[in-house]
């Protein structure tokens, strides 16, 4: 990590800070374990990992507005692997806890629904892909689980795959109004 940070501050080159948003997704599963003192439980580990990469996005968001000249059509892109890790992390600790209920299941839906929104908002298409993952991944659960048995299992499997492709023409609708004539 400090040899990416020491590149980074001469070369800068966007693709610098893969290395350090990945590494910094697993440093922080060792520093919890120390700050615990003992290994970390499946639940524990994927609160850690819903934390860091929050706190990546964070920083990645941070870094494209740093980063962003109006003047400049195009700039080195500093903020994407913050993006791709820390939604990586984010989206794997939140997939992989262990909610126990539906209205736990239903917040994880909408979580989902958020990460295409800001996506839609930001024009960044890993936030709409992991946003989407999850809305499947909810509706997966609800098409096998809920509807399992029923005779409207087909119809759900079905909504689903219509689902994918409305919410990718939603998006690519939503993308191209907010971009600019320089972004074309």
């Amino acid at each position: 990590m400090a040899a990416a940070l020491v590149a980074l501050r001469f070369v800068p080159f966007g693709f610098l800070t893969a290395p350090l948003a990945y590494s910094f997704w697993f440093f922080s599963m060792d520093v919890a374990e120390l700050v615990f003192g003992r290994t970390l439980t499946t639940n524990q580990r994927c609160w850690t990992s819903v934390l860091v990469g929050a706190l990546t996005v964070l920083v990645g968001y941070l870094l494209e507005r740093a980063h962003r000249r109006p003047d400049v059509p195009r700039t080195e892109d500093f903020a994407f692997w913050c993006y791709l890790f820390g939604l990586l992390a984010f989206w794997c600790g939140l997939t992989f806890m262990d909610s126990g209920s539906e209205v736990g299941r239903m917040l994880y839906a909408l979580v989902n629904v958020w990460l295409i929104a800001i996506g839609v908002k930001l024009r960044r298409a890993v936030f709409i892909v992991f946003g989407v993952l999850g809305v499947h991944v909810y509706l997966g659960h609800l098409a096998y689980e809920v509807f399992k048995d029923s005779l409207l299992f087909p119809f759900a499997l079905a909504l689903l795959g219509l689902s994918v492709i409305l919410v990718t023409v939603f998006a690519q609708r939503q993308m191209r109004r907010h971009l600019r004539p320089q972004d074309i």
